[in-house]
């Protein structure tokens, strides 16, 4: 309909006549239209990622600051009920045991009406020390119960909200209840909770008893057990489970049930757990016939045992992300149970592989085997990122196979350090490569008879112009040492590599880099392609 107005109004302004008062409605209705929906499409562009802050102490809850670029600061102050997240720090026992109403009345409902928040962040801390109120826990329950309805109320649409607690907050009784309390009250407004916990309150044990359907968990605590108690609450319709855990734990508690049963996740579409100390095997069974998580996409494990392979049964089909960090016998027991094979897994978009604790080549015969085992985890698979390469024999296992693999489009060797010519032979070997990730660069060994005066020259003649879609360069590490060696090797590879735009080094060298890359650029040996080269000083 609105083109359609919008086409007629072309017609009437194109012809050249004077519109009437009719054609002038014509114009002006559609264009109102557009109008309007360029503004909610401008605002959701501006706000997306813009934060509006509130902070409430024990006299007072006020919006103190804005998360955004200053030139709009003015803009947001007049349009900020767009913004997409809210984050409140306060202090919990004003909501326990004040007039939880006197403070939040003396706030205008239009000044804190986020009617397009999607996000909710509360920070809770406590700054009056030891001070214990006399409490009534009905009184209590009813403070809760008013805060819970202003948020709700302010914040109609929120899809998510976060609890994070202050490190210098007093856990006592009866704090840590009512802490719980008001946590299942506020999670119980959304399908999306995150939690991060000090761990000196576990209250996941009480929310279990009071939350359900959730759909997505984001949980970091001391124990795998009481989230997966969580997760199985919801395990219908979760579709996201992330966990950081620091006790001991494997990946089927979250299905195992003491019964000797196990819980499936239908539409679990994301697992991602970090454990942040080893663990071992603690005995849970395995089940033969299990499949808890058919509809898998994303999964990044950190430091979690196995046992078996139940976590990756019937999603071969639908995993697209996977990110393992495992130890050898893992290793082993893919291999053995023939887990991974070049056709197995036909949506795999990302890899990365990294082994923990022992990185010995067991259980393979040569480095070759090994890296062939990994390219072989989703075949085409656009993203990879490779293990340490412990030695030059790993490196060139890499090179002789990557020709195999043509779909890799960004390829990480994060630890590993490469030569010019290491380098020169992936691109080569990768038609589709626009992005190479390695520790750092060496210029030698050079060629027989070649200075590295005469390097530009011998590149140009000998390789022309290689990778058409390589345009990024990534280096992890660039110490004084090797910082001039580095940067020549850029520039070597800039010449050949014509649509080579950005070099991108530690954070900590850029200013070092730009500058040695600036006067590297205009030297002798490069500055007859000095135009053509500074298009790096824009990384």
């Amino acid at each position: 309909m609105v083109v359609g107005h919008i086409t007629d109004s072309t017609r009437v302004l194109s012809s050249g006549a004077t519109p009437s008062s009719e054609e002038h409605k014509l114009l002006l209705l559609p264009l109102l239209w557009v109008c309007q929906s360029f503004r909610a499409v401008a605002s959701a562009r501006f706000y997306r990622a813009n934060t509006v802050c509130l902070r409430g102490n024990y006299y007072d809850i006020q919006r103190t600051e804005y998360h955004g670029s200053p030139r709009l600061a003015k803009f947001y102050r007049r349009a900020h009920h767009l913004a997409r997240e809210v984050k409140i720090t306060l202090d919990r026992r004003v909501v326990f045991y004040d007039d939880v109403l006197a403070p939040l009345s003396k706030v205008s409902f239009k000044s804190c009406a986020f009617l397009h928040a999607r996000k909710l962040k509360f920070i809770f801390y406590s700054s009056r020390g030891q001070y214990q109120p006399e409490h009534n826990a009905s009184k209590v329950e009813a403070n809760i119960g008013a805060f819970v309805q202003w948020i709700k109320h302010m914040t109609p649409r929120v899809h998510e909200i976060e609890v994070e607690c202050e490190e210098n907050y007093v856990d006592q009784y009866p704090d840590t209840e009512y802490f719980k309390y008001l946590l299942a009250r506020l999670y119980q407004l959304v399908p999306s909770i995150v939690l991060r916990n000090d761990q000196r309150t576990d209250p996941v044990e009480f929310l279990t008893n009071n939350i359900s359907d959730l759909v997505h968990i984001d949980i970091k605590l001391g124990s795998i057990d009481p989230i997966a108690r969580l997760a199985r609450q919801s395990a219908s319709t979760l579709q996201s489970l992330i966990a950081e855990t620091s006790g001991g734990g494997v990946v089927s508690q979250l299905f195992w049930v003491a019964d000797g049963s196990y819980t499936e996740y239908p539409q679990l579409r994301v697992l991602k757990l970090n454990h942040y100390t080893e663990t071992s095997w603690g005995g849970y069974p395995s089940f033969p016939g299990a499949v808890p998580f058919p509809s898998l996409r994303g999964l990044k494990l950190s430091n979690y045992q196995f046992g078996d392979e139940v976590v990756f049964r019937g999603n071969a089909g639908t995993l697209e992300y996977l990110d393992l960090e495992v130890e050898s016998e893992a290793v082993k027991m893919f291999k053995e149970r023939g887990l991974f094979t070049p056709t197995s897994h036909p949506k795999l978009k990302y890899v990365k592989f990294e082994l923990e604790g022992d990185r010995g080549l067991y259980p393979f015969a040569t480095e070759t085997a090994y890296i062939q085992f990994l390219l072989n985890i989703g075949r085409s698979a656009a993203v990879r990122v490779l293990p340490h390469m412990d030695s030059q024999t790993g490196v060139y296992a890499v090179l002789s196979l990557l020709g195999d693999y043509p779909s890799i489009q960004v390829l990480q060797l994060r630890s590993t350090r490469l030569s010019l010519w290491d380098a020169i032979t992936i691109i080569r070997s990768l038609p589709l490569l626009s992005d190479l990730h390695c520790e750092s660069l060496a210029l030698n060994p050079l060629p027989d008879e070649v200075t590295e005066d005469e390097l530009s020259a011998y590149l140009v003649s000998n390789y022309g112009q290689i990778g058409e879609r390589f345009r990024c360069f990534h280096v992890y590490c660039m110490s004084g040492r090797l910082l001039k060696e580095v940067v020549t090797c850029v520039l070597l590879l800039a010449l050949i590599c014509p649509n080579l735009d950005y070099c991108v080094p530690p954070v900590d060298y850029f200013a070092y880099f730009m500058n040695r890359l600036k006067d590297a650029i205009d030297s002798d040996g490069f500055k007859d392609n000095a135009p053509r080269l500074r298009r790096l000083l824009f990384t």
